[in-house]
């Protein structure tokens, strides 16, 4: 996994690159980690190779501009192996242990498959995942699983020859690109990206046909990883490809009601929401807001029942779907709870430690609530109570009682890339919860994901309840289109009339990643994944456009050291990364001191 974004353990990837390319006095564009997040020595290697036999420069500027397209980072992902087999050739005559780390690597690869279960193989780019099997087995002498003849096509252009320079390199990647997968990039200048354009019946066929191979039919995957989860790992989603008939769309709607619960909020308000924030970028998505099916009862309730008139769209597939994801649900909500039960007093005093800092903390937003007595401003809705009842109390003056004027919505990601976190989440969430409602601030739960082209906000704690439970009912699956979660969840914030500080507090793992792609803007048929760069600039606009409307918003990082660099990004300063829990009380009331602070300014 090659990253543009970098953190934690690149020091040593830094060593490895800077003494493959015999330099030190440069920052690497790119560095290579594996999915526990450690340097990748053998593509750390391959990387710093590049800076010593082609023009890394140029390198740079076209692979940003194919990371920009639809599955631009799976391209750019089969492009390093066409690279990394031109500078190995370069380079093996005068490093002849480069062989023996070649087939290292390759070794690796094949190891890690075998560890992996049949939902992380669901999860992985099979594209990707084809080219890469077919180079490390080359490498080894092996025979590797059977490709389409086109597969074995592009495999065998992938071998660029070590006598190509960075010209011949570039030309080589952009003959890859346009025979492949029909994407012209231009191999000149900051690598502007060609689109041909198509006008009239084409172009509207086209649209339509395009716009239909973007669509996939989504299930959710419950659970894959260990309960106390990997900080230096995180399951991921890749982009699956096939078709979805726009027949599909009622069926895709009672998979979710089904699923994932009934609507929440009435129908005249969803739409005014999805004619709001489904735009731009998010034009082909759709908005979902509900409570959720309560765990306890509601699972084998909903099962037993199967469904009413309104979903009979849902094929037998798809039934039988719903029915493997409740109750996976069910015993992941058992799993929370048993996590809870055997940290229940880390648990309880992470609870007194952070109600303790944010009571010290929100002193200051505290504000005397007003009462009524025979001087001070006039209370013009009961004024009349003085000449009609003699009421002379119709005044108002500021009274010694306080309140905090502070509501804080606690907004959890939800998506299959926080599989190996499932059960810290919940605790999290609900050490937070509680810390805040002991100290008479009113917390709303939530969690987002993305299924079948719906962003689906649900709703574990109301804002005023005092039951946390249903926090425990927290699961893991599915997309996360970052920047219209957090467009959907500020949205149902109060109004800033009824608190003089709302704030967004996010358990994130920066890593947003969509099935849906990016909405063309119409001067081209072309459209771009949601994912890499083009969807966290998505979720830093997000969060921009919330703080202009005076919602702060803030989050807690929990996840690979890769995303570091997404999540500063995203949220700039007013954000803190955690490893364990025993860490979250400093690093909440450290967060909510810093956007008191900057409220202040």
């Amino acid at each position: 996994m090659i990253k543009k974004h970098y953190a934690g353990m690149q020091r040593r990837a830094e060593n490895i690159i800077w003494n493959a390319a015999g330099s030190y006095d440069f920052d690497p564009p790119f560095m290579a980690f594996l999915e526990n997040g450690r340097p990748d020595l053998y593509f750390d290697m391959v990387i710093g190779l590049c800076v010593r036999w082609l023009d890394i420069d140029r390198l740079t500027t076209f692979l940003d501009v194919v990371v920009g397209l639809r599955r631009g980072n799976e391209l750019c992902d089969m492009l390093w192996l066409g690279i990394e087999n031109c500078v190995y050739e370069k380079e093996l005559a005068s490093r002849p242990v480069l062989s023996d780390l070649r087939a290292r690597r390759a070794q690796e690869f094949f190891k890690g498959r075998q560890t992996l279960s049949r939902q992380q193989m669901m999860l992985q780019s099979m594209a990707v995942y084809n080219q890469q099997q077919a180079r490390w087995a080359h490498v080894l002498g092996r025979r590797g699983e059977h490709l389409s003849p086109r597969e074995q096509a592009l495999a065998k252009a992938l071998e660029f020859s070590g006598s190509l320079d960075t010209d011949a390199a570039i030309a080589s990647m952009t003959r890859v690109l346009r025979e492949y997968f029909h994407c012209t990039v231009s191999p000149e200048g900051t690598g502007f990206l060609h689109q041909s354009r198509v006008r009239g019946l084409r172009s509207r066929l086209l649209k339509g046909l395009l716009r239909r191979e973007t669509q996939v039919t989504d299930t959710l995957i419950v659970r894959s990883g260990t309960s106390e989860g990997d900080v230096e790992g995180s399951a991921q989603l890749a982009h699956p490809a096939g078709a979805r008939s726009l027949r599909r769309m009622e069926a895709d709607l009672a998979y979710v009601r089904q699923t994932l619960g009934e609507r929440a909020i009435p129908e005249l308000d969803l739409r005014r929401l999805e004619n709001e924030l489904c735009v731009g970028v998010n034009g082909e998505c759709r908005l979902w807001v509900t409570k959720g099916v309560t765990m306890a009862h509601g699972v084998e309730g909903s099962l037993n029942r199967g469904g009413d008139d309104r979903d009979k769209a849902l094929g037998a597939s798809d039934r039988r779907d719903r029915e493997r994801v409740l109750r996976d649900c069910l015993r992941q909500s058992d799993r929370n709870h048993a996590w809870v039960n055997a940290h229940k007093i880390l648990l309880s005093s992470s609870i007194k430690r952070l109600s303790a800092r944010l009571d010290e903390v929100l002193s200051s937003a505290e504000r005397a609530l007003p009462e009524r007595g025979r001087r001070g401003a006039l209370d013009a809705p009961v004024a009349w109570r003085l000449p009609v009842l003699g009421d002379t109390k119709v005044f108002l003056r500021t009274g010694e009682e306080t309140e905090r004027s502070v509501t804080v919505d606690l907004l959890l990601d939800a998506s299959a890339s926080r599989l190996n976190y499932q059960e810290q989440l919940a605790a999290e969430a609900y050490v937070i919860a509680k810390s805040f409602s002991s100290c008479r601030v009113p917390v709303q739960v939530e969690t987002f994901r993305s299924i079948r082209g719906y962003t689906v906000l649900q709703v574990l704690k109301d804002r005023d309840s005092k039951d946390c439970d249903r926090i425990f009912d927290y699961f893991a699956g599915g997309w996360n289109r970052d920047g219209l979660g957090l467009r959907l969840a500020g949205s149902l914030l109060p109004h800033e009339d009824d608190a003089a500080l709302r704030l967004l507090l996010v358990l994130t793992d920066a890593s947003p990643n969509d099935s849906v792609g990016m909405a063309s803007d119409g001067s081209s048929i072309l459209a771009r994944g949601y994912q890499g760069r083009a969807a966290v600039l998505d979720a830093k606009d997000a969060v921009g456009e919330l703080r202009d409307q005076g919602v702060r918003v803030a989050a807690v990082f929990l996840g690979p050291t890769l995303y570091l660099e997404s999540l500063h990004t995203i949220y700039e300063r007013q954000c803190v990364r955690i490893h364990r829990i025993e860490q979250l009380d400093e690093a909440v009331s450290d967060l909510m001191e810093l956007v008191l602070r900057d409220e202040r300014r």
